[in-house]
């Protein structure tokens, strides 16, 4: 299947060249920004786990007293020109966004601005307010906005056939786009197998430095109580899962390692906008699973929660992230674009 997608893959990526030659060259100008701008993106279409990175930043960030806007694109979102995340909006994750709200509601001391253009959202947040400093939600690909750093994530479980140019493979560019990166993180290295790991390793660029991230679901909590359950609370225990992410595999192996994962468990297109009749088909397929949880991701949850009669069902696993050596040294870059 992939060789008849070969010349569809090959006409994209001549298109997606010419692009970025013409912004290389200065023909197509960037809007510069009027305080420094950090961009955290990758080369494939989602999955790599650049929302847990881009909150791990936002927190150090906070806890160093600078005031910082996240930018994002109201992606498959009802927001139609630029604005602020209202986490109090009754549909927040619909109209805005559910990555943006997600990091809204994680980061209160964070404003969190979308738009259907990254460029004119930046724009409009510095006119809005005085930050420090703007940090671009998927930002590589969004050449109009100027940036004075570029974070590029690549998933180590992410098999190297799939960083074909789309629609051969999953990348938005070729392999080569990675030269415009200053940093590149290698995320869920703790679940990618050694062997993976070494190749990706070996297509890298010897001149860019490289950063490694583990991720590891420590526990889950209720949506409705807060509670939470632990990992060593989960062993043992049926999960029902569901899901509207890139990569639910990933989601799935990671839930595998705490409980026994329902091959009933659902997973959706990703950011699916959730009906009130999947929540319905949800709690019926569950109560058939004869599950002890259903869980969700935390991307997902903020969706799914308000579509519950009963939220107490619904639990969501927390994803924390942790820098594997070098600890503190991508806060250290940032803070450089900062002085």
């Amino acid at each position: 299947m992939r060789f008849y997608l070969r010349p569809l893959s090959f006409l994209y990526d001549q298109v997606v060249g010419v692009k970025n030659n013409l912004y290389d060259k200065g023909v197509i100008g960037a809007y510069k920004a009027p305080v420094p701008v950090v961009s955290i993106g990758n080369l494939t279409v989602g999955g790599t786990g650049k929302t847990p990175i881009t909150d791990f930043c936002l927190k150090e960030l906070v806890a160093q007293g600078k005031k910082v806007a996240v930018i994002s694109r109201s992606y498959r979102a009802d927001a139609s020109s630029p604005c602020l995340v209202d986490v109090d909006h009754p549909f927040a994750a619909r109209y805005f966004g559910d990555e943006p709200v997600l990091l809204a509601q994680a980061n209160p001391q964070v404003s969190v601005y979308v738009g259907p253009s990254k460029w004119r959202t930046a724009k409009y947040a510095v006119e809005k307010g005085q930050y420090d400093l703007l940090i671009v939600d998927d930002g590589f690909q969004h050449r109009r906005l100027a940036r004075d750093l570029n974070i590029v994530i690549l998933d180590a479980t992410e098999s190297l056939a799939n960083y074909e140019v789309l629609p051969e493979g999953r990348a938005r560019e070729s392999w080569q786009g990675i030269g415009r990166a200053d940093v590149l993180i290698l995320s869920k290295c703790n679940l990618a197998p050694e062997e993976q790991l070494k190749q990706l390793e070996a297509r890298l660029p010897k001149d860019k430095e490289i950063l490694y991230f583990g991720y590891e679901i420590q526990q889950c909590r209720n949506q409705k109580t807060q509670a939470t359950v632990s990992r060593a609370d989960l062993k043992g225990k049926k999960l029902f899962l569901v899901s509207a992410i890139a990569r639910p595999d990933v989601f799935e192996k990671m839930m595998g390692e705490l409980g026994e994962v329902s091959p009933m468990s659902r997973h959706f297109r990703d950011h699916h906008q959730y009906t009130a009749d999947d929540v319905k088909n949800l709690e019926t397929q569950f109560k058939k699973s004869q599950a002890d949880y259903l869980i969700s991701t935390e991307k997902d949850a903020v969706k799914l929660r308000q579509l519950f009669n009963d939220a107490s069902l619904l639990w969501s696993a927390s994803l924390e992230v942790a820098e594997v050596g070098k600890k503190g040294r991508l806060h250290e870059i940032i803070n450089q674009v900062l002085r």
